[in-house]
């Protein structure tokens, strides 16, 4: 990969406060284009570029309307080519999309309070009919009351009564329609109501939202075009490796391993048609100098410094993305889709933090042993800023294979087919999920560790159902002594059998328990055959059995240890859930737990 370094000599970046800086000083806006992305664990370097035109004069340009997460430390800009000008300047500044006194701001909050005062008024001229339909009320209730005590005492025409009532039911008809009329408009008036408010907090959520201005300052000869080349860091991206294997063939001899990076990035860009690098390296280290003093035996001081590049910078750049990228992807989705984009685009968030950790844990594993690796990918695809991953090809090669069968009974009864492979490759495989086919049937997925060049490795095939497995407790040779120490003598009797008409091939592998604690003796070891287990105590046969022959061995040992070592062993077991409950089961061989299923079987 081209490094800025080698293109043209770096200007030195002056990091301005995100305080509304002078329009003028950003000179002539530039159209750039993301060329290139490195993905890192935690963060991605982007490259953008745009073409000038230089002039005898020192001219500004300014890439605008970046992240305002863009990290100011990571900033880097040079001309290409080099030998057409110099860059005088570089400036990064941050100013909010809008501010609380800008013109556009106060229209839209007067605009929001007319439609009020609208509404409101409707809701004042309602309020007034409402007590004008109270008053004709208390009309009729009078009227009807003067009649009723009226009529004892005098006749009551027709007429009277009649004009009352029809004063009644028109005024209250009136009444009723005005208020249907405002009913209406007031309808009328909710929505624009709605689209002004929402207008308005569109405008409140700019005022917390900040975008990055990089502004450089160039010289050069009159007349000729260059390129300038940004480079920046942002926060918000990830990747993992997963890889597929295909074989043909019932007996296959060759597998072609493809690798890929998925790419997940939520950096408020989209990458579309930019070249892809994923790197296994620290995304820190390049911003570090490092610096050995004198190795002093007897010391206690440090063997090497480190001088620390700016790495507050990033610290600043995670808070604003963390603070306002949600926000920032608000703004920029369509109205109708927004609530069911903003929940796909949270949960795309929490697994992009979940891979990120999984990714950075990963690789410094393998910095550990010294080992980073720097891929490209094969195509260029459209990474959308939305979090939703996306594989990109970062090789395929084809490795000579040779076919085995493994049995370990012990922990399966199943004999799994394996093809065991050298990654002569021009690449390690780095670890991750392998999905697997075989004469383009998908079979399942498996794990595949760190694999440098050079190295052997296997990977799951199938089932061997053509051999059966057994191993089993032979408790005529099996017994346990309960006194002042428990003795436990224990064998087992492993069978393998070839149900085939054809010979079988396969490597055979057990185990004896090798005590690391000094109150746990393990002796008396016997192996059919005379065989001796190495120093992990793993045994292992290479076998070949013709067709439905059978070969037993026998495997026995003689166990001593305290009988309060089981009760240790439960209330080990019950701290561990306690202080974890979802810790998952070790993965190493603890003979420990052993000795409580073995107990069981007495």
């Amino acid at each position: 990969m081209r490094t800025l370094a080698s293109l043209a000599v770096l200007a030195v970046v002056v990091f301005l406060p995100p305080s509304g800086w002078a329009q003028e000083s950003e000179g002539q806006a530039l159209t750039s284009s993301i060329s290139e992305v490195t993905v890192f664990s935690d963060r991605a370097q982007v490259t953008r570029e745009a073409v000038i035109s230089l002039k005898k004069a020192a001219a500004t340009y300014s890439f605008r309307r970046l992240p305002g997460w863009v990290d100011d430390g990571s900033v880097r800009v040079a001309l290409v080519p080099a030998e057409a000008g110099q860059i005088v300047d570089v400036q990064v500044g941050r100013d909010y999309l809008a501010r609380p006194d800008d013109e556009e701001y106060r229209k839209a909050q007067e605009a929001v309070q007319q439609i009020a005062d609208e509404i409101a008024a409707l809701d004042d001229e309602v309020a007034i009919l409402n007590a004008q339909a109270a008053q004709i009320e208390g009309i009729k209730v009078f009227s009807m009351d003067k009649i009723a005590k009226d009529a004892p005492l005098r006749d009551i025409k027709v007429e009277t009564y009649g004009q009352v009532v029809q004063f009644v039911a028109a005024s209250l008809r009136e009444t009723a329609k005005a208020r249907r009329d405002l009913a209406i408009k007031r309808r009328q008036l909710e929505p624009e109501l709605y689209a002004r408010q929402r207008k308005l907090s569109e405008m409140q959520a700019l005022t917390q939202l900040e975008e990055t201005t990089i502004v450089v300052t160039v010289e050069g000869d009159s007349g000729h075009n260059a390129r300038l080349v940004l480079t920046y860091m942002l926060p918000g991206a990830t990747w993992e490796p997963a890889h597929e294997l295909r074989a043909q063939g019932r007996t296959p001899d060759k597998g072609e391993v493809t690798s890929f990076a998925v790419v997940t990035q939520t950096t408020g860009e989209d990458w579309s048609g930019a070249t892809l690098k994923f790197s296994t390296q620290s995304s820190t280290e390049s911003n570090r100098i490092p610096e050995l003093t004198a190795l002093t035996l007897g010391d206690s001081g440090q063997a090497a410094r480190i001088i620390q590049g700016r790495a507050d910078s990033f610290d600043r750049a995670r808070a604003a993305f963390e603070g306002q990228n949600r926000l920032w992807k608000q703004m920029n989705a369509p109205m109708a889709q927004e609530a069911a984009q903003m929940e796909i685009y949270d949960n795309n968030v929490d697994q992009l933090v979940q891979v990120q950790g999984k990714a950075a844990e990963m690789f410094q594993q393998l910095r550990t042993r010294g080992t980073t690796a720097l891929f490209s990918g094969d195509a260029k695809p459209t990474v959308r800023g939305d979090g939703h991953p996306v594989r990109v090809r970062i090789g395929r090669t084809t490795l000579a294979g040779q076919q085995a069968i493994t049995a370990v009974p012990e922990q399966s009864l199943n004999a799994i087919r394996t093809l065991q492979m050298t990654n002569d490759g021009s690449q390690p495989l780095l670890p991750g999920r392998v999905a697997l086919y075989q004469d383009g049937a998908f079979l399942g997925m498996t794990d595949l560790p760190f694999v440098a060049e050079g190295e052997t490795f296997a990977v799951f095939l199938g089932v061997a159902d053509q051999v059966k497995l057994s191993r089993v407790l032979d408790r005529k040779s099996s017994s346990i002594d309960r006194k002042k120490r428990t003795i436990m003598k224990v064998a087992f009797v492993v069978t393998v059998e070839n149900l085939s008409a054809d010979p079988v091939t396969l490597d055979l592998a057990d185990r004896v328990p090798v005590s690391e604690n000094k109150e746990i003796e393990v002796d008396d070891i016997s192996v059919s055959g005379d065989k001796e287990p190495d120093s992990k105590g793993l045994l292992k046969w290479h076998l070949t059995l013709q067709p439905k022959e059978k070969k037993s061995f026998r495997i026995a040992y003689r166990v001593e240890y305290p009988p309060e070592l089981v009760q240790q062993i439960h209330r080990s077991k019950m701290e561990m859930r306690k202080a974890m409950p979802s810790a998952p089961a070790a993965e190493e061989y603890d003979f420990s737990e052993q000795i409580i299923n073995l107990e069981k079987s007495f």
